[in-house]
C-alpha cells in the first residue's frame, strides 16, 4: 500500500479490494477474527460515516456476496489514513506489511458471527 501522510482517496481493485460495513458489526468482527488467531488485514473505521472497510486482496470483490456489506473494487474508491491517524478515519487494524488484506474467507466468516450477536442481542 502507499505510503500516506495524510488521509487520501485511493482507487481499489489494483492494490487491494475492500468489503465495507457498518462499524459496529465490523469491529466485533475484528475481535473475533483476533480471538480466535486469524491475522488481520489493515481494517479503517470511518467515524463519519458509521463504516468499517476490511481491506482485501485484489479481485476478491466480484465474488463477495454477504448480506449487509458492500464489496469495493475496480471503479470503487475510498480515502485511507496514514498508520495512526486520529481523525475521523481510524484504524481498527493498522496496514502492515503482514498480513496486507484478510482473508474473505474468515472475514466472512468473521461478519456472519457478528451480524448473529446483533441479532441475539436484538441490536
Amino acid at each position: 500500500m502507499q505510503r500516506l501522510t495524510q488521509p487520501q482517496l485511493l482507487a481499489a481493485g489494483e492494490d487491494w479490494d475492500a468489503v465495507r460495513v457498518a462499524a459496529d458489526v465490523g469491529v466485533r468482527a475484528v475481535r473475533d477474527l483476533e480471538a480466535r488467531g486469524v491475522p488481520v488485514g489493515p481494517v479503517l473505521h470511518d467515524l463519519c460515516s458509521g463504516q468499517a472497510y476490511f481491506l482485501t486482496p485484489p479481485g476478491t470483490a466480484q465474488d463477495w456476496q454477504q448480506d449487509g456489506t458492500q464489496a469495493l473494487g475496480t471503479g470503487s474508491w475510498v480515502v485511507l489514513a496514514p498508520p495512526g491517524w486520529e481523525g475521523l478515519l481510524r484504524w481498527v487494524s493498522e496496514p502492515t506489511d503482514d498480513p496486507a488484506h484478510t482473508s474473505t474467507d474468515d472475514l466472512a466468516a468473521a461478519l456472519a458471527t457478528a451480524v448473529a450477536t446483533d441479532e441475539e442481542t436484538g441490536l
